[in-house]
């Protein structure tokens, strides 16, 4: 793969998460992927499982946007470095003790993305995703 065409990908992983639109994201996946989230604790997800998993990250986190911080791509896998910004529409688990009002909030994180090939397209076949949430964002004054 070209230099430009990781990049491509890439791209268009962050603007799948970002469209807030699952079966967008989902084309990413391979058939058989795992797709752990560490941060909220969500582990060795299947395909099955990740649609309603994204769905609720999407109802609790309101206008969401991922925001790459840095990049480090090959063929087979990719690490990255986030920002995560989104208003808290929906209580959870993960945020036990925070009121929800609609404030702002912010998680910084780092992804693990091993890709696969499947037909002409590369698939996500497994993901980890660790996360921690800004503290003077959960307090109201980032």
């Amino acid at each position: 793969m070209t230099s430009s065409t990781l990049t491509s990908r890439f791209d268009a992983y962050v603007a799948a998460h970002n469209s807030h639109d699952i079966a967008r994201l989902m084309s990413f996946m391979a058939p058989n992927v795992s797709y752990s989230d560490y941060g909220v604790e969500s582990l060795q997800m299947d395909k099955a499982a990740l649609t309603p998993f994204f769905t609720n990250m999407n109802e609790i986190c309101g206008d969401m946007t991922l925001t790459p911080r840095s990049c480090h791509d090959s063929e087979s896998f990719t690490t990255w470095e986030w920002d995560l910004d989104f208003k808290y529409m929906k209580p959870s688990p993960t945020l036990p003790g925070v009121e929800v009002k609609g404030q702002a909030i912010r998680m910084k994180g780092v992804s693990l993305i091993w890709w696969v090939r499947v037909g002409d397209e590369w698939k996500v076949e497994r993901g980890s995703d660790y996360a921690c949430f800004v503290k003077d964002s959960l307090s109201g004054s980032a």
